[in-house]
């Protein structure tokens, strides 16, 4: 009889620790998967707020910051529209190099649906164009399909005089007298049209 009821309570122990075992298991499931369903909804919420970190946003971070100097917005751009170069592939991602067909492909409208800047961002206007640290608009020039000269108006927010800030693809900067060309400046001889 004693044997019989060592026998019983040790299948019982048995039985109740593979259970407890059982239930440790299921709760640490239960635990991990409620983990992963809340840091996808986290992860959906912050992309709906515009809170997730978006390339364009970092690396434009400093951009029209008092501490920067305006070169240093032009080369932030330009460092942007690279990455965006090598991420969407294609012959010609700009056809017209309109102001508002960069913003827009910053903004994820290209090719790969990629998001580079959020809508907000200091480098955009209202009308969501990509302006400068005066709040003009910038003037694009689309050398080669993976080559772009980007133009500041300057402090007197006029375009095409000699406080205008360019960079060029290559990154050199042209400012002054060699930003335009006297043959730009000059009316053209009697007779012969422009």
């Amino acid at each position: 009889m004693k044997k019989k009821l060592l026998f019983t309570a040790f299948a019982l122990g048995i039985v109740l620790g593979t259970a407890a075992l059982w239930w440790h298991w299921r709760s640490v499931q239960e635990a991990s998967t409620r983990a992963i369903v809340e840091a996808g909804m986290q992860r959906q919420q912050q992309a709906a707020e515009g809170s997730s970190h978006l390339p364009g946003d970092d690396i434009l971070k400093n951009y029209a910051l008092p501490a920067t100097r305006p070169q240093e917005d032009l080369e932030a751009l330009a460092h942007t529209f690279s990455n965006l170069f090598l991420l969407v592939k294609g012959d010609a991602p700009f056809h017209m190099g309109a102001n508002e067909e960069f913003a827009a492909a910053l903004r994820g409208k290209n090719r790969a649906k990629l998001r580079f800047l959020s809508d907000g961002h200091r480098a955009l206007n209202a009308r969501s164009q990509l302006v400068d640290r005066w709040g003009t608009p910038l003037h694009f020039h689309v050398v080669a399909h993976d080559r772009v000269d980007i133009r500041s108006a300057g402090p007197d927010r006029q375009m095409w005089t000699e406080d205008d800030l360019h960079r060029q693809h290559d990154g050199t900067f042209l400012k002054g007298k060699s930003l335009n060309p006297p043959s730009l400046l000059k009316e053209p001889a009697p007779g012969r049209r422009r």
